[in-house]
């Protein structure tokens, strides 16, 4: 699989244009990442295209972003060139595998946004993340909530899964449902106070798949309304389609009547130039005709004429006796 075609363009669709649901999403999930990012040193593990690098950048925190894929950190490295220099000396963007890069230093905050979902081995690639806090430092994950089907994704995420994720050095101190995302902070200290699952988390839970749900029968709904639509058009298309073979019908009924109507012209019009030939062939005759009776009358007046017609007849007398 090339990890380069899967890449996510979270910067692009920060920036893009139009007050969209899933811009907004993806803003409300990105200030709540940064909000929370406390301390000066920050290592944001999958950076993608850097936008909550380079957002923390601005307010002074000094980042350090890596990610497998070497188009995501070209994309990050442009668009930090789109900043003030204060910013690009904070902020630095490198290629890197977690599980094979040796850290020189520890980090206050860890960052991994919508990371695990794309990762097998979750609690090896967690653990790693985890050892590059500092004592009291913070871990800020996001993924899918839930069923989110990706080419990428690996599993699903649901609550009782982060909540597993939990140590005796490592507590959940928050928890934020954003739709079909949510975002869970853990913090590492023995004096952490630790998340439970009170009511108020269970309420917020049931909340989420309660909009989840409600979200997904309005999509249903709109799909059986469009599906509807489709059939009436279908059906209607259908009908065109029956009136416009029963048309072709008529019309190659008709055809076969024309060419009927043709044939028959055309024999007529044969007989006719039979005929026409015929009357020509007549009018020949009856002009040889005339002109041997010209020429007979001709004959017949001369002077050898008469005495010749006068001997044909005495002698047609002569044979009768």
């Amino acid at each position: 699989m090339d990890i380069e075609k899967l890449q996510d363009k979270i910067y692009d669709a920060y920036y893009s244009e139009g007050n969209t649901q899933f811009r907004k999403n993806v803003r409300k999930r990105i200030h709540w990442v940064c909000s929370n990012a406390l301390g000066e040193e920050i290592l944001d593990i999958g950076c993608s295209q850097g936008i909550t690098s380079i957002l923390l950048g601005r307010e002074g925190k000094k980042v350090f972003g890596i990610d497998l894929s070497e188009t995501a950190i070209n994309d990050a490295n442009e668009n930090l060139q789109k900043e003030d220099e204060t910013t690009q000396k904070l902020v630095h963007f490198q290629k890197e595998n977690l599980m094979l890069f040796s850290f020189k230093e520890k980090y206050d905050c860890v960052i991994l946004g919508e990371v695990l979902e794309h990762i097998n081995d979750v609690q090896s690639f967690f653990s790693k993340a985890v050892a590059q806090l500092e004592n009291n430092g913070r871990l800020i994950v996001t993924t899918p909530f839930g069923i989110n089907d990706f080419i990428d994704h690996k599993r699903t995420f649901y609550l009782l899964d982060f909540l597993k994720l939990q140590t005796e050095q490592l507590h959940i101190t928050e928890i934020e449902f954003f739709g079909k995302w949510i975002g869970v902070i853990f913090e590492k200290g023995s004096n952490i106070t630790r998340k439970e699952l009170d009511n108020d988390l269970l309420y917020r839970f049931e909340k989420a798949i309660y909009q989840i749900e409600r979200d997904y029968i309005n999509k249903q709904n709109q799909y059986q309304k469009e599906n509807k639509i489709l059939k009436d058009k279908l059906q209607k298309a259908q009908d065109i389609n029956t009136s416009i073979k029963t048309n072709n019908d008529f019309k190659k009924k008709f055809l076969n009547e024309k060419v009927e109507k043709v044939k028959i012209q055309k024999e007529l019009l044969e007989q006719y130039s039979r005929e026409q030939q015929l009357l020509k062939e007549q009018r020949e005759l009856s002009r040889q005709y005339e002109m041997l009776q010209h020429r007979y009358n001709n004959i017949k007046n001369s002077t050898l004429g008469k005495l010749t017609v006068k001997y044909w007849n005495l002698r047609n007398r002569r044979s009768k006796k």
